[in-house]
């Protein structure tokens, strides 16, 4: 399939009917998702968009919200923005379908508490073994102590993972 760049809005639009999709650059497309949606995206942009490519996932804390961008690339850049609950973030992992997400969803997991249901590996990617169950460094309510300081209120124990 080969799409050319001018025919990519079009093309996007109509790989994504109902949803606005907003063009930010000539080759860069932001489309908004609920979790359950994100497969069925990924799914779309490969097989009617010609774009294989994951080349990299990454989080935001929007205070009342997380969000993770997963940017898929080829002569276009589009980005799966999907919106989670601040509370209980989950995400379908896309380990089965692009075997390259994996490391990617693990760091989510590490820096954000982002739970990419069925990634089939649970290790800490980012984080030593001994920190604190329940503290997500790149979330804006992650308050780390200063050298010499212990955690505030914080358990120190392991997560006992396979």
């Amino acid at each position: 399939m080969t799409i050319s760049i001018a025919d990519y809005p079009k093309a996007i639009q109509e790989a994504f009917p109902g949803k606005e999709i907003i063009q930010t650059r000539p080759r860069r497309f932001w489309i908004d998702l609920k979790p359950e949606e994100l497969r069925d995206a990924v799914t779309v942009v490969r097989e009617k968009l010609g774009i294989f490519h994951l080349s990299t996932i990454c989080g935001e804390d929007l205070r009342d919200e997380i969000l993770a961008n997963y940017f898929m690339g080829g002569q276009v850049c589009i980005a799966l923005r999907v919106h989670m609950d601040h509370d209980k973030p989950t995400v379908p992992s896309l380990a089965d379908l692009i075997p390259g997400a994996i490391p990617y969803e693990r760091e989510l997991r590490d820096m954000f508490g982002i739970d990419p249901v069925g990634n089939p590996d649970p290790r800490r990617a980012t984080l030593p073994e001994d920190w604190p169950v329940g503290v997500y460094p790149l979330r804006k309510d992650c308050h780390p102590p200063r050298a010499g300081q212990a955690w505030p209120s914080v358990e120190m124990k392991t997560e006992v993972k396979a």
